[in-house]
């Protein structure tokens, strides 16, 4: 397992001010998700600029972690009786990417899950007493960033606007929200989410974002071709 100090996850977090970090991950079923596949799609990434890489579960994490120095954020996609995806629910999910190498732990740290049998506030403290990482919170409101940075999350991305109940379906970046949770935050703020141009990610650094995670705009072939058959239709 790889331990890192408070200094070290604060030196982490700041290497990624001012970068790309690039989300290389499939959903079941889509033709990419291959371990291979993903990693290739990771090392284009990197070739391409990338600071940083989120992977998606402890050998993705492994693969990243073979091929590159730069920090790696980790995290586990869940679902839950309902079918709703949850990120890195369980403290046994955490410690399967903490064990995998990942410098980061992302965690879903909206309201809903507030009530879960591990709740989020709980598994903060945990992952830093005992994993030693960093927390990426998960988040889709200033309510649910606030509550963060007091449960003593390191840094917060805007990942889950537009998958809570209370903003589901919208598939734009919320510029409002970013620029709020900058504003009210001490910690990082990633901008993550429906980044969709080049121009998305310069708006978010000019805002005060720290860094900028952009996922399906780089690496999900079918989602990038869809928006342009979509043209095709008149």
């Amino acid at each position: 397992m790889f331990l890192s100090s408070d200094h070290e996850g604060e030196a982490i977090l700041s290497s990624l001010k001012g970068k790309l970090i690039v989300s290389c991950q499939a959903d079941p079923g889509d033709p990419m998700d291959d371990i291979d596949t993903i990693t290739r799609m990771a090392r284009a990434v990197l070739r391409g600029g990338a600071g940083g890489l989120r992977a998606e579960g402890s050998k993705t994490v492994k693969a990243f972690r073979e091929i590159t120095r730069v920090p790696v954020i980790g995290m586990v996609k869940a679902k839950d009786s309902k079918g709703e995806v949850y990120i890195t629910p369980t403290f046994a999910a955490a410690k399967t990417v903490s064990v995998a190498g990942a410098h980061i732990i992302a965690l879903d740290c909206t309201h809903r899950r507030l009530g879960e049998a591990e709740p989020w506030p709980e598994l903060i403290q945990r992952i830093h007493g005992e994993l030693g990482r960093p927390v990426l919170a998960d988040i889709a409101s200033v309510e649910d960033g606030l509550a963060a940075l007091e449960a003593g999350a390191d840094a917060v991305a805007t990942t889950l606007y537009g998958y809570t109940a209370e903003t589901a379906g919208i598939r734009q970046m919320s510029w409002p929200l970013l620029r709020s949770l900058i504003a009210v935050l001490t910690i990082p703020v990633i901008a993550e989410g429906h980044i969709q141009q080049p121009e998305d990610v310069r708006t978010a650094l000019e805002l005060g974002a720290h860094a900028v995670l952009v996922g399906s705009a780089i690496t999900r072939p079918a989602t990038i071709t869809a928006r342009f058959a979509a043209a095709t239709q008149v």
